[in-house]
């Protein structure tokens, strides 16, 4: 039997950094906000603004620029996000003011609406439907890895020199990664082979994709509520607050074991991986809330861990998922960074309110509703099989021509 065919490397290579740089620019301000607040005047609060207000943009923007984006080839349209993202990194440097520098952050959410969708596509034209999985999942490591080094480095930059250079450094970076994606990727990779997917709009007709959506969008709701408050959680179950970043590691470090651990389980099982992985995110949180008044910390920092591990492979199984639903289209990764983004916003919001009443039932709201996002693909996979419902041979997508995608 011939061994699978091998990752192209340079490529694959291209769009995690691309993820990197993507996700990094994202959450860099929430290590420098006391930089922030003091150069631009204004309290700490106001600079949370500019995670909140990204994330909006992407929510809102990600499905019509998907739509627009999929009229120009992939390299195309990648090598022009990455240098909007280093447009807008610098213009924060230049900006003379808080109001302009909300802005430049503005355009930088607008260059992550349509990234996502352009790395997923790009990433599935350049392999076979039997290695797709495994490829998002070498590429969603770019993820994993702006949050447990990227953001880190750049606020230990940022501190040391000042926050002008954490931003400068990132500028350069991205502006270096569209230099390096026109070099790297092919012209129009898998152009012109394979069967054309649905349009953007004919996608989102489908009820496969919308329950996709709808799990997708509940089931981060759930976590974000409980993890955008991880810290007082940890701390409140017996922690010390210098032991907290040591636990923060050990959930990065295991949501890398459980990216890699999806990589094979996204070809193989993708309907059983993700219900499995979603069932293991609600019972930690919901075991979380058990434990957490007893004083014990060493149950706590356990189920964290796990937690870490789940969710971890969500993003790869998710997308997997939206993408056989949606049968290639441009669509379902735009579905995808949309949702998150309003679990994101969402989240934060929620586990903030019921903080001010209860730290438990954070988790326990966090832990219902993350296995309630279960119940759209579950409905539906009596009907149609969400996520599962593509041919066999398709993969996760096919690949289709993208210039010739019409919104």
């Amino acid at each position: 039997m011939p061994s699978p065919p091998r990752l192209p490397a340079a490529p694959i290579a291209l769009l995690t950094a691309s993820l990197f740089g993507a996700v990094t620019t994202e959450v860099l301000p929430v290590g420098l906000l006391p930089q922030l607040a003091a150069a631009f005047g204004v309290p700490q609060s106001r600079i949370g603004w500019w995670v909140s207000a990204y994330a909006l943009v992407v929510a809102a923007t990600a499905i019509p620029l998907t739509a627009w984006l999929a009229r120009f080839p992939r390299r195309s349209a990648l090598v022009g996000l990455l240098l909007v993202y280093a447009l807008s990194n610098a213009a924060i440097l230049l900006a003379p003011g808080y109001g302009w520098a909300v802005l430049a952050r503005l355009l930088g959410g607008l260059a992550h609406a349509g990234i996502f969708s352009v790395v997923v596509s790009a990433t599935v034209a350049l392999v076979p439907p039997e290695r797709r999985g495994r490829a998002l999942a070498v590429v969603n490591a770019g993820i994993t890895l702006a949050l447990t080094a990227g953001v880190p480095l750049g606020t230990a930059l940022g501190t040391a020199l000042g926050w002008r250079w954490a931003f400068g450094t990132t500028s350069a970076l991205l502006a270096a990664l569209a230099l390096a994606g026109l070099a790297v990727l092919p012209r129009d990779p898998g152009a012109g082979t394979g069967e054309r997917p649905p349009s953007v709009r004919a996608a989102l007709r489908g009820g496969r994709l919308l329950a996709v959506a709808a799990a997708t969008t509940v089931i981060t709701l759930g976590h974000y509520t409980a993890y955008t408050y991880v810290t007082p959680l940890v701390v409140s179950a017996g922690v010390p607050a210098g032991g907290v970043s040591l636990v923060l590691f050990g959930y990065g470090a295991a949501s890398l074991a459980g990216l890699v651990l999806a990589g094979t389980l996204a070809d193989r099982h993708p309907q059983r991986s993700l219900v499995g992985t979603v069932l293991v995110i609600a019972s930690c949180l919901l075991a979380g809330a058990a434990v957490l008044g007893t004083g014990r910390a060493a149950p706590v920092v356990a189920l964290v861990v796990v937690w870490g591990t789940a969710f971890g492979a969500l993003p790869t199984l998710v997308q997997t998922a939206a993408l056989r639903a949606g049968r290639g289209s441009d669509a379902a990764p735009a579905v995808v960074n949309a949702t998150f983004n309003v679990g994101i916003a969402g989240g934060a919001w929620l586990g903030g309110a019921l903080l001010a009443l209860d730290l438990r039932l954070v988790l326990l709201t966090g832990g219902v509703l993350a296995a309630g996002g279960l119940l759209p693909l579950t409905r539906r996979g009596r009907s149609g099989r969400a996520g599962e419902g593509a041919p066999a041979h398709a993969g996760a997508a096919p690949v289709h021509d993208p210039r010739r995608t019409s919104p």
